[in-house]
């Protein structure tokens, strides 16, 4: 890496070509980042003032073209700056050369193309695909009323306008005054990448204005860059862009970096959220030929759209399928997608079946389910997961997933009935209200009552309510603390009902009242009940708990 202070005009001095990536962001400072820049530069327009003003760094690598024309790099960080500043020279030239200022004309011509060059090679600067057509029109002086929704013609004009304006004291602003600031005031850190440097940790350690890439920025801006570069359309690296990376991007949006870690960690390499780029680079610069590098991008994204479904389950076509992804995303087990994507991708590949798929995702759920009940710490799930991946059979996946699972021990268990069970009963679950939400419902559907209610606007009810009122003090007979210690928070004593708000803390003769009109199938389980304690509390836990060990088997 290289890396050292220069005035920024130097990016625009000599024969050479900052090329925007297409897939990089399209041009996007507004009036408040032209409002600042403009700002920094006034307070730098009185030559007997003017000083050094920093802004930021500018990051760029070697680009892979074609050995002739001029040497070409690729700014991967700091196209807003360079692409703002190259709109501002555009503005001063238009007002030199209405005031018959010839001199600094030619002067930025030179700054803004290579003169004895042809396209595509004219541009110093070549924005990303979605802006070029308007910067070009505004370089070369063309007509710009079809751009006049691009932000590049309004970052024009809007400089048009400042140059039209006064200064501080009043006199009009010499366009070439603002050409002198420019040149000997505006630097930036100039970072030229080597091929082994890893861009990831210099862009944590920069301290600069706009947005930061993601992880998978980083990747694709490392990947596409592996393919040949084109200021025309249509070139090599246009089209892997097009055909392979950008429908990952498009289905998977702000999910896209956490697919790739899960992705990554299919063969079972644990991958940290701040590591994706620097495993990718590692996976792609194994492959030498840019053949075997399309290869490696069309498995993933068929492994990206196949992502996609945990995200958006409702999008699967099987039903069974569907709701086993359904619960798997209400349970949160993102921590298994890894196995959960070599699983599917299995269904995908005809390794497995529907129904072998269908039974292997019911045990990741029944595994985390009863875990999360029993309270076992999840501290060893990444490394199951990891494990599982690393050692995935080619054959016999369900026995092997059940085998697998069923062998771990103390922290890395599959909760047996029996402590499942007890743990329903007497444990004060309410506290991990995720996962008692989810156990309710999946209870109620467990009913299999043939008009089903929807639970989407259901809350979790306190039977005994949380504050002990003078009815229920009298109720619960004698030690009624201690049975509202014991009991308060269990399974047996919560369930579901619209009617929360209503219910708070009335006598339980007044709730059952309420709760008559009731369609969920274990609310109704108390309307019979003539009074409420520990006794019928642990009674319908029981209910539920066997429901619960039929409904999550092992």
């Amino acid at each position: 890496m290289d890396a050292s202070p220069v005035k920024i005009f130097e990016y625009f001095n000599g024969e050479k070509q900052n090329l925007i990536p297409l897939f990089q962001r399209p041009y996007s400072w507004k009036a408040k980042d032209w409002d600042t820049l403009w700002d920094d530069l006034m307070l730098q327009y009185d030559p007997d003032e003017r000083s050094a003003h920093f802004m930021g760094a500018v990051v760029s690598v070697p680009a892979v073209s074609k050995p002739v024309g001029v040497t070409k790099h690729l700014v991967i960080d700091g196209q807003q700056r360079l692409t703002t500043l190259s709109l501002l020279l555009a503005a001063i030239k238009t007002q030199c050369f209405e005031s018959g200022d010839s001199k600094t004309v030619n002067k930025i011509n030179g700054y803004l193309t290579n003169p004895f060059e042809e396209e595509p090679d004219d541009l110093k600067l070549v924005p990303t695909q979605v802006d070029r057509e308007a910067f070009k029109a505004v370089v070369f002086d063309k007509d710009l009323e079809e751009f006049g929704e691009s932000r590049v013609v309004q970052a024009y004009q809007y400089f048009l306008r400042k140059l039209e304006g006064d200064d501080e004291n009043g006199d009009s602003i010499q366009a070439k005054c603002i050409l002198d600031t420019i040149c000997q005031s505006l630097q930036v850190v100039m970072i030229n990448l080597g091929e082994h440097d890893d861009p990831y940790l210099i862009f944590e350690s920069l301290n600069h204005k706009g947005e930061p890439l993601t992880q998978s920025d980083l990747v694709r801006n490392y990947i596409l860059m592996r393919f040949k570069h084109s200021t025309s359309s249509g070139g090599e690296q246009e089209e892997v862009y097009t055909d392979l990376w950008r429908p990952m991007e498009d289905s998977l949006g702000e999910h896209m970096s956490e697919f790739m870690r899960h992705y990554l960690m299919l063969t079972g390499k644990n991958v940290r959220k701040n590591e994706i780029y620097s495993a990718t680079k590692s996976t792609f610069q194994k492959l030498e030929s840019t053949g075997a590098i399309r290869e490696a991008l069309k498995e993933m994204k068929r492994s990206a759209f196949s992502y996609r479904k945990f995200i958006y389950p409702d999008e699967v076509g099987n039903t069974r399928v569907r709701s086993k992804l359904l619960a798997l995303k209400d349970l949160d087990t993102t921590v298994f997608y890894p196995l959960i994507l070599r699983l599917y991708r299995s269904m995908e590949l005809e390794l497995i079946e529907t129904d072998e798929l269908v039974a292997c995702l019911s045990m990741i759920e029944s595994f985390y389910l009863r875990r999360s009940v029993c309270g076992v710490p999840t501290n060893a799930l990444n490394k199951i997961c990891l494990e599982t991946c690393a050692q995935f059979p080619e054959q016999n996946i369900r026995h092997w997933l059940n085998e697998k699972l069923s062998s771990g021990s103390s922290g890395r268990r599959w909760p047996s009935d029996e402590e499942f069970k007890d743990s329903l009963v007497k444990d004060r679950v309410y506290q991990r209200k995720k996962i008692v939400r989810f156990l309710l419902i999946q209870l109620e559907e467990a009913q299999e009552h043939k008009e089903p209610v929807s639970s989407v606007n259901a809350t979790i009810e306190h039977i005994m309510p949380q504050t002990l009122t003078t009815e229920w003090k009298s109720m619960l007979g004698d030690s009624p603390e201690e049975t509202y210690e014991r009991w308060l928070d269990t399974v047996g004593n919560l369930t579901l009902t619209a009617y929360n708000s209503e219910l708070g803390n009335l006598p339980f003769s007044d709730k059952k009242s309420k709760l008559q009109n009731s369609h969920f199938e274990i609310t109704r389980w108390i309307l019979d009940l003539e009074s409420w304690g520990g006794a019928e509390i642990q009674q319908r836990a029981e209910w539920l708990a066997d429901t619960a060990v039929l409904r999550w088997a092992r």
